[in-house]
């Protein structure tokens, strides 16, 4: 359960985490910066505390006073401890030096843990930031994962797949045995409505799109957990249905659903990012993911999240250097101008 969901009312947000343990939720995931969550999940939790694995986080730009965070989580949440605290939003070169330097913030989560205070340390990224220092997004999560100083990464994850885990990193956190915890797992919102031509595939097993965008993660040997954000009583009883549909659905089938999802393929984008910092601010990967969603799987949701930069594109002329960078060899501007012909 992801605590980020839960409203502004206190009374509707205790109800809908009853509602969630009711149903056999127990792995609960929120943070401080998530507004009401960690004070409306103390106030739900009360009583419970053995019932669920809870997990909170401390931002990169709290790393100086991780203890402080810490405690302020604990406090809020009414428990003496945390089962999981990750360092949060992990997305460029510099919170990679503020996270590994000598005495740093991982030093500073090993102390808590040492302390009592964690159990586990992770790291969470909400998305992966396009090439910066010499260095892909996926290269930095490979130089944590082999650092063996976690153990749990929260990645995002989902069918029109923004991020491109499967090939690298979920084969590695399965050798290194990492949990793998899922985030935006419905891309922002896009497939809460509308899963596309994945219908043909997962229309089977669900009753709607949603439960659809959260199956697809599950499907993967590698991942540990998929968080579901849930705001209401309707939400929780819609997401946790998903349980008894992926516990009748065998090993060898969900191989088999993996399998037929991943034939549909993905664009000639390989979304490593090399090519953003000559690209002038255009996010061109992100571009021709969400084109791909629409044109390619049918989900016409994504249509407004690429629309939105027509004007910038339409008036560039040329991205010489990131031609030169791509490991496809495109004419990236080239590329990017087919989308708004």
């Amino acid at each position: 359960m992801w605590g980020a969901r839960l409203n502004e009312h206190p009374d509707q947000a205790v109800a809908t985490v009853h509602k969630a343990l009711e149903h056999g939720v127990n792995f609960i995931d929120t943070a401080r910066n998530y507004g009401y969550s960690e004070k409306y999940l103390g106030q739900a939790l009360q009583g419970r505390r053995q019932e669920f694995f809870l997990a909170t986080k401390v931002a990169f730009n709290h790393a100086d006073l991780v203890q402080e965070s810490i405690e302020t989580s604990l406090a809020q949440l009414k428990v003496d401890n945390i089962d999981l605290i990750y360092a949060h939003g992990f997305n460029n070169a510099e919170h990679y030096r503020i996270l590994m330097r000598k005495q740093g913030m991982l030093h500073k989560l090993e102390s808590a843990r040492s302390e009592g205070l964690a159990q586990f340390i992770g790291v969470s990224f909400d998305h992966f930031l396009p090439f910066d220092n010499n260095q892909t997004s996926v290269e930095r999560m490979i130089a944590l994962i082999k650092s063996d100083a976690f153990d749990v990464i929260q990645i995002p994850m989902s069918l029109i797949r923004i991020e491109r885990v499967e090939d690298q990193i979920l084969p590695l956190a399965a050798e290194r045995d990492l949990g793998v915890v899922v985030n935006f797992p419905t891309a922002g919102g896009i497939l809460t409505s509308d899963i596309g031509i994945f219908y043909n595939i997962l229309g089977s097993y669900i009753t709607t799109p949603y439960q659809g965008a959260l199956l697809f993660s599950l499907l993967h040997p590698a991942i540990s957990c998929v968080l579901s954000g849930m705001s209401t009583q309707a939400f929780a009883d819609e997401n946790c249905a998903l349980g008894s549909i992926i516990e009748n659905i065998s090993g060898l089938e969900r191989r088999q659903l993996w399998d037929n999802i991943q034939a549909v393929g993905i664009g000639p984008c390989r979304s490593c990012g090399r090519c953003a910092p000559y690209t002038q601010g255009i996010p061109v990967r992100q571009i021709l993911t969400y084109y791909d969603a629409v044109h390619r799987f049918g989900i016409q949701a994504a249509s407004p999240w690429y629309e939105k930069f027509r004007e910038q594109v339409l008036a560039c002329d040329t991205f010489k250097e990131a031609d030169v960078v791509c490991p496809e060899g495109f004419n990236v501007l080239g590329e990017v101008k087919k989308v708004y012909r």
